[in-house]
């Protein structure tokens, strides 16, 4: 039992930590061989999804990726990092089969350590337009676990721009 409890709190301890990590640039290619850098994210919110097709909850989550890809799609970018080593010729059917509308990274070297360690799929993590991890995920997340993000910082926008107009005071001296 008290080896349990120290994994659990290692554990614990390792996705809270994770949870203001910066994230360091890294290159990859995508399944149709376009060469990226996770640098050229910056000032969007980037939703990294490990994954595999043959996973179930993996599966049963694309529909909201894809919604939220579609959605948010110039303030977001969704990366779906094989995990499965699926073959690059089978993701492309698989792709177009579940008409995936975001970017599928097949793996590799650079990316499945490139967030932290991945102890199982599927595995999101959310990160911020500057570029930091806000938070982690193992397990199936939903759509609605995912807009919180987006959602509050379009209320926090919104709420700095109306902090900004000045308020008439009712006086000459204002």
């Amino acid at each position: 039992m008290r080896l349990f409890k120290a994994i659990a709190a290692v554990v614990i301890f390792l996705f809270s930590s994770i949870a203001v990590a910066q994230v360091k640039n890294f290159s990859f290619q995508d399944i149709y061989g376009k060469n990226h850098q996770f640098s050229d994210y910056r000032g969007k919110w980037v939703v990294v999804n490990y994954w595999s097709t043959q996973c179930q909850p993996c599966l049963a989550e694309i529909p909201a990726l894809k919604n939220i890809a579609q959605r948010y799609r110039n303030k977001v970018v969704v990366l779906g990092m094989d995990a499965g080593e699926t073959p690059d010729a089978q993701m492309r059917r698989f792709i177009r089969e579940k008409g995936i509308n975001y970017t599928v990274v097949p793996t590799q070297d650079s990316t499945i350590f490139a967030l932290g360690l991945v102890f199982g799929v599927p595995t999101t993590y959310v990160i911020s337009p500057q570029g930091k991890i806000v938070n982690s995920k193992m397990g199936a997340i939903t759509e609605q676990e995912l807009q919180q993000y987006f959602d509050q910082d379009a209320q926090n926008a919104r709420n700095d721009k109306t902090s900004d107009k000045p308020t008439s005071c009712g006086t000459a001296v204002c």
